[in-house]
């Protein structure tokens, strides 16, 4: 396939209106790298993991982070901002993950897209986490869901790829959808060249397109069997991960997400930091390929914290929780 068939394979999968692939390291680095957030707009986000993306790559606008996913704060950091929904602008942006943030939230989409038309705004989704195989944003209301490809390429492509998404406009009473009509005019306007793939990044996107709910669900289901057991790990406190009842949006998650939770779990350590439990598990947890085979640690607070944030790969969960298990007691006799 060449660069515009796989947009348009993506396009149908993600079921968008069209499509666009970037090359760029991680969602809001796709966004800014589009431009058609311009100056004199308002960017209000939350995104914990990336804040330092949104003060940097956004120093042309108005940028606002919020520290809840709800639409009441969404609306409260836009108050007294005259937003339109042309193409001149000044536009309004509303910016979440459908998975993540510190804590792993889940916001009500839908709530949020009925809020941001409300304040004529544009709801743009990071779908990273939660993968076009678990959550369906374009449907529940965002104007434009972006998703970073690692995952879906298996950790296989030579470079980052994010693929940009427009919904399509929703027919109701005749009427067209303003925040979509004017996403789309945005994306058309930008002047992007189209991206340069090389045969190796097409033959590993078009594979990943092909196999991709059958790995996506692998993850899914390990990251589940990982978090019930984190869940009753003395060894460990405070576990995230939306399938559980204890998690704040889990009653959301149920209604959000499809096909289960997503591939992530977030846990805190009790007595020693997140680079002395690395040191005691296999570089490969660490090393390999984001989105890959092998389930992957990070530290999302860095590595003297005490947080960690686990991908599920498609290895054996078992195996998995052994070596964590192991890990957790050899630093427990330290």
């Amino acid at each position: 396939m060449d660069v515009q068939q796989l947009e348009n394979a993506w396009s149908l999968r993600a079921g968008a209106r069209e499509a666009r692939l970037l090359a760029a390291s991680h969602v809001p680095a796709a966004l800014s790298q589009l431009g058609i957030v311009r100056p004199g707009d308002r960017l209000v986000a939350f995104a914990d993991d990336f804040a330092d993306a949104f003060t940097r790559g956004f120093d042309c606008c108005d940028v606002a982070l919020v520290g809840s996913p709800s639409a009441d704060a969404f609306a409260a950091a836009s108050k007294g901002f005259d937003a339109s929904l042309d193409a001149e602008g000044p536009h309004l942006w509303w910016f979440v993950n459908s998975i993540g943030g510190f804590g792993l939230r889940v916001p009500d989409l839908r709530a949020l897209g009925r809020a941001a038309r409300e304040a004529h705004a544009l709801l743009v989704v990071d779908n990273t986490v939660a993968s076009a195989f678990g959550c369906d944003p374009l449907r529940l209301g965002a104007a434009l869901s972006f998703e970073a490809l690692d995952r879906v390429c298996a950790g296989e492509a030579p470079r980052k790829l994010v693929a940009a998404s427009v919904a399509r406009s929703q027919l109701k009473r005749h009427r067209v959808d303003a925040a979509v009509e004017c996403a789309h005019a945005l994306l058309e306007g930008c002047g992007l060249a189209a991206l340069d793939l090389s045969s190796d990044e097409a033959e590993v996107l078009e594979h990943g397109l092909d196999t991709l709910d059958t790995c996506m669900q692998a993850h899914f289901d390990r990251a589940r069997a990982l978090a019930e057991y984190l869940a009753a790990n003395e060894m460990v406190h405070g576990v995230r991960y939306p399938g559980l009842t204890s998690h704040p949006d889990h009653a959301v998650a149920t209604g959000i997400l499809e096909h289960g939770f997503g591939p992530a779990v977030e846990f805190d350590l009790m007595d020693c930091t997140a680079g002395e439990f690395f040191s005691m598990l296999p570089d490969e947890f660490r090393t390999s390929p984001a989105g890959g085979a092998t389930t992957r640690l990070s530290a999302p607070r860095g590595k003297q914290g005490g947080i960690v944030r686990l991908f599920a790969g498609t290895d054996d969960p078992l195996i998995v929780a052994a070596t964590l298990d192991n890990a957790l007691r050899k630093l427990a006799t330290l």
